[in-house]
């Protein structure tokens, strides 16, 4: 190869220095900065997304503490029996009437069923319901259609 290279005419050497010069320029662009620039583009993409979802969760958890959360302050009482205050609450929360609210053993809960009632609304209905101390004792929850579901959930006062 140094043989033919001599060979050549000053002007043709200096073409295949030129030439072995970009060759070698445009391999170290390719196979080295590129892929550091797309990798460093990536990784400051991925923190800007960490960021934004960082910061809804921190103004979730705000929004949580304003409407009283699961602090014990907004505690209320009721004199009712468990299944008729969890059905004062369905009908207060706008839901479609269940198909069956009916009195656990004991007295102390209620089974409610539901055929198809927005998700929305039940899981507000349920928050309401846990600030009078009921909580879910088992909740069984398909998909309807969209934002509607079937479900079927024991409260028990706590």
């Amino acid at each position: 190869m140094k043989d033919w290279y001599l060979r050549q005419s000053p002007r043709d050497r200096i073409i295949v220095l030129v030439v072995g010069f970009l060759a070698v320029v445009g391999s170290a662009y390719a196979f080295v900065w590129q892929p550091l620039q797309e990798g460093l583009a990536t990784r400051e993409q991925n923190v800007i997304n960490q960021q934004r979802d960082l910061q809804y969760m921190v103004d979730g958890a705000a929004r949580i503490k304003a409407s009283g959360g699961s602090t014990s302050s907004n505690a209320r009482t009721s004199d009712k029996a468990p299944y008729l205050l969890i059905d004062e609450m369905i009908r207060k929360g706008g839901l479609t009437p269940p198909q069956r609210v009916e009195p656990t053993s004991g007295g102390t809960g209620a089974r409610v069923t539901f055929n198809e009632v927005g998700f929305d609304k039940l899981v507000q209905v349920i928050a309401e319901l846990e600030l009078y101390g009921m909580s879910i004792s088992t909740i069984n929850i398909s998909r309807k259609g969209t934002g509607t579901v079937s479900a079927r959930f024991t409260m028990e006062k706590g």
